[in-house]
C-alpha cells in the first residue's frame, strides 16, 4: 500500500489533520491501535477557542456547556465565576474522537483500526510503516499523532527532552440528566479544587448532559513522587468522599473503577524530522498548568496539514522545509505554552494570598477565567493582569 500521508493516532489531532488533507485530495491514511469508538483519559472540556476555529464542531459533538462553576483553594476557600455565554463546551471523548474520525471518513480519509505501528524507517524517496503480523505502509510524510508515548516520536529519536510527566485519575458517572440538573444546574457548573489535600495539582468536577466526569491530577508527577508518601489513587478516594459529603455529589454514588492517564509536561525540543512531523501529546503540546491539550492538538493537527499542502504543491520533503511546521505552531501558541509552563511552577507555592485577592476583586477573577478557559491568550491578558495586581498593591500602601 502506499499513500501520499499516513497520519499514526486518530484523536483530535490526527483527524483533524486528516480531515484537512482529504479534503485538499492528498490520499490519506490513518492509524490507530484501538477500534474506534474508545474512551480516552481527559477531562473533556473544548475551550471557546475551539469552538471558534473549528466550525464545523456543531452542538451534535458538544454534550453540554457550562457556564461557570466554583473555585476553590486548598483552606477550600471559595469563589462563584458565572457567565452568560458558556465558558466551556464539554464532551464525552469517546463520541466526540468518534465523531471527528468520522467527519476525517467523510472528506476521503481510509482508516485502519486494530493497527498497533511498532517501527518507521525514513528512505530518500518516502516513509515506511511496520506494525504488527507483518503489517507494513508505505507514503511520502508520516504524522505522528499517537499520544505521548508516541512511537514515532521514539523511533525517529524525536522524544529525546522527556524528564518528566503529568498524572492523573478519573472516572465518568452516568447519573441521568434530572439528577444532573438538581447538583449541577441546568447551567452545568462545574468545580475546580486547587490544590487538593496539598498535591501541585487540582481536583475537577465536570459536569455534563447526563453524566459527571471526577478527576484529581498533578502537572509534574516527580514532584509529586518526591514530596508526597501517600498515592495520587489515595487523593482521588479522599476527594470522591469530600465531594459527597460536602452536597456536591450523590451520598449513594459509588466511587467504580478508577482509570489514569499520562500527559506531557512540555513541549518536545523538535517536533519535526525528514518527512515526519508530531502532533498533540505526542509533540508534548498540552497545557503545563491544567493539562488540557485537545485545542493544542486540533491546532497542531491543521498546521501539520497546511504544511504537507504546500510540501506536495512546491514538491518540497526537505527537512528543512518541514521545519515551517514547528515555527507556525510556536506562532499560533507556543509563547502560551512557555507562559504556562512558568505558571505551573505557583503549583509548588502557597498562593491562598492571590486567591483572596480573586475573590475581592472582579476583574482579576474574571481575566484568570479568560486564561485558565483558553478563551483568551495569556501573552496577551498578562500585562492587564499584573497592571491590576500592581494597583490593588498600590491602593493597600496607600489606604
Amino acid at each position: 500500500m502506499r499513500y501520499d500521508v499516513v497520519v499514526v493516532g486518530a484523536g483530535p489531532a490526527g483527524s483533524t489533520a486528516s480531515k484537512f488533507l482529504s479534503e485538499n485530495g492528498i490520499k490519506t491514511l490513518l492509524i490507530d491501535k484501538s477500534h474506534f469508538p474508545r474512551d480516552k483519559p481527559c477531562g473533556g472540556g473544548l475551550t471557546a477557542k475551539v469552538l471558534e476555529k473549528f466550525e464545523y464542531i456543531n452542538d451534535d459533538l458538544i454534550d453540554a456547556y457550562s457556564y461557570g462553576g466554583f473555585l476553590y483553594s486548598k483552606s477550600l476557600n471559595q469563589l462563584k465565576i458565572h457567565s452568560d455565554k458558556p465558558i466551556i463546551a464539554m464532551v464525552r471523548r469517546k463520541t466526540f474522537d468518534n465523531e471527528l474520525l468520522k467527519i476525517a471518513e467523510k472528506t476521503g480519509t481510509k482508516f485502519l483500526g486494530d493497527t498497533k505501528i511498532t517501527d518507521i524507517t525514513i528512505e530518500t524517496d518516502g516513509v515506511t510503516l511496520f506494525g504488527e503480523d507483518g503489517f507494513t505502509v508505505s507514503s511520502n510524510f508520516v504524522i505522528g499523532a499517537d499520544g505521548v508515548w508516541s512511537v514515532i516520536a521514539e523511533k525517529t529519536g524525536l522524544r529525546t527532552n522527556i524528564c518528566s510527566f503529568g498524572l492523573s485519575l478519573y472516572n465518568e458517572y452516568r447519573l441521568g440528566e434530572k439528577a444532573i440538573n438538581t447538583y449541577f444546574s441546568k447551567e452545568r457548573f462545574c468545580h475546580l479544587h486547587l490544590k487538593f489535600g496539598g498535591i501541585p495539582g487540582y481536583g475537577w468536577v465536570f459536569p455534563k448532559k447526563e453524566h459527571v466526569n471526577i478527576g484529581i491530577g498533578v502537572a509534574d508527577a516527580s514532584v509529586f513522587k518526591k514530596n508526597f508518601s501517600f498515592s495520587l489513587k489515595e487523593v482521588y478516594l479522599n476527594y470522591f468522599n469530600i465531594l459527597k459529603k460536602r452536597g456536591i455529589l450523590p451520598k449513594d454514588l459509588k466511587i467504580g473503577k478508577v482509570k489514569g492517564g499520562t500527559l506531557p509536561y512540555h513541549p518536545l525540543h523538535k517536533t519535526f524530522t525528514s518527512r515526519v512531523l508530531l502532533c498533540g501529546d505526542a509533540a508534548g503540546l498540552t497545557n503545563p498548568l491544567t493539562g488540557e491539550g485537545i485545542d493544542y492538538a486540533m491546532y497542531s493537527g491543521k498546521i501539520a496539514a497546511s504544511v504537507l499542502i504546500e510540501a506536495f504543491e512546491k514538491n518540497k520533503t526537505s527537512e528543512k522545509y518541514l521545519s515551517k511546521y514547528q515555527k507556525r505552531w510556536k506562532q499560533q501558541f507556543g509563547k502560551d505554552i512557555e507562559l504556562f509552563f512558568k505558571g505551573s511552577k505557583q503549583w509548588k507555592k502557597d498562593n491562598e494570598k492571590y486567591f483572596s485577592i480573586m475573590k475581592k476583586d472582579k476583574k482579576i477573577s474574571d481575566l484568570f477565567l479568560q486564561i485558565t478557559t483558553g478563551n483568551k491568550s495569556i501573552s496577551k491578558i498578562k500585562w492587564k493582569l499584573i497592571r491590576r495586581f500592581l494597583y490593588l498593591r498600590l491602593t493597600d500602601l496607600f489606604s
